[in-house]
């Protein structure tokens, strides 16, 4: 059976100025997935990209990337990766053909039919309108979606993607994440960093949460939401209702806010017509609102601080 694993950290520590930067790390990627690497500013997420790239030599532990070492097999693993970095890094006063061209000769093994995969890369992001005119005059949301195109123009088997919407407006922010789905069906590792939540809940497969250089959780997303705890389901009250006959007609309550109560629920339907049958001879419902458990909450309460710290 193929080995679905292209990406394994077997135990890697990385230490910078004295600094843990990734910790004891013991993770796998496979292909065809998305992972999100989670984590506030100085969790790892760079240090990370410059181990699985090579720029770093690991202190401890095993690093191996389709059965290569980054660091002795640098040209080799290089040529298996597309990276998008945080800064897009692209040549201002050429134009967003003229920079593909010029990433083509330096990377690609051949110049062949390279004319037609630049187009063919123009065409995916929706910049073919504006394949020859200079980089300096895109918006924020355009160089992002050329710095992807450049990134995926040697069909990498493994994508990184450091940031890929920040700073960018919500519409080009949702074009970009299409396109990061779109390439997950060619069978490539996808690792996007990111602190947004609503960006690894929409792209994610996987989660790896790194804090401090260290992994504190790894799963699917639902997986990592449901050991955090239940489902909340809030109702407004028209009254308020004293907190004393709350609590004695239930036991799920998990906060009172004035007329606002939050109830812990491990099964929506049932709880609910409880809570309604119950409520509601007590004072009129005003409105219902239920919410899972979000990544954020899950941080929050592994470290103690939010993602955003």
């Amino acid at each position: 059976m193929e080995e679905r694993a292209l990406i394994h950290f077997k135990n890697v520590s990385k230490k910078l100025g004295g600094i843990n930067r990734i910790d004891d790390l013991t993770a796998s990627f496979e292909k065809g997935k998305v992972y999100g690497l989670i984590g506030p500013n100085g969790a790892g997420k760079t240090t990370f990209f410059n181990l699985l790239t090579g720029i770093y030599k690991s202190d401890k532990g095993k690093i191996s990337v389709a059965g290569l070492d980054p660091v002795r097999d640098y040209k080799k693993v290089r040529s298996l990766i597309g990276f998008a970095p945080q800064d897009t890094a692209l040549y201002p006063e050429l134009s967003a053909k003229d920079n593909l061209m010029y990433h083509a000769a330096l990377y690609l093994d051949s110049m062949k039919n390279v004319k037609d995969k630049i187009n063919s890369i123009l065409e995916l992001v929706e910049l073919s309108n504006r394949a020859n005119e200079p980089v300096k005059n895109f918006s924020g949301g355009m160089k992002r979606r050329l710095s992807i195109g450049r990134a995926i123009l040697s069909e990498p088997e493994i994508l990184l993607l450091d940031e890929p919407t920040l700073g960018v407006d919500v519409q080009s922010t949702h074009r970009i994440w299409e396109y990061i789905k779109g390439i997950r069906e060619k069978d490539t590792v996808i690792i996007v960093a990111t602190n947004v939540m609503a960006e690894a809940d929409f792209l994610s497969d996987e989660i790896v949460l790194l804090d401090r250089g260290k992994k504190i959780a790894d799963g699917s997303l639902d997986d990592l939401k449901k050991t955090f705890g239940d489902s909340t389901i809030t109702i407004c009250l028209k009254d308020k209702v004293p907190n004393e006959l709350l609590f004695s007609k239930f036991k799920n309550i998990r906060e009172i806010r004035d007329k606002e109560v939050v109830f812990n629920t491990k099964n929506i339907v049932k709880d609910l017509t409880a809570v309604v049958d119950t409520l509601s001879n007590v004072s009129e419902i005003e409105n219902i609102k239920f919410e899972k458990p979000s990544l954020d909450d899950f941080f929050l309460a592994k470290t103690g601080k939010k993602l955003r710290d």
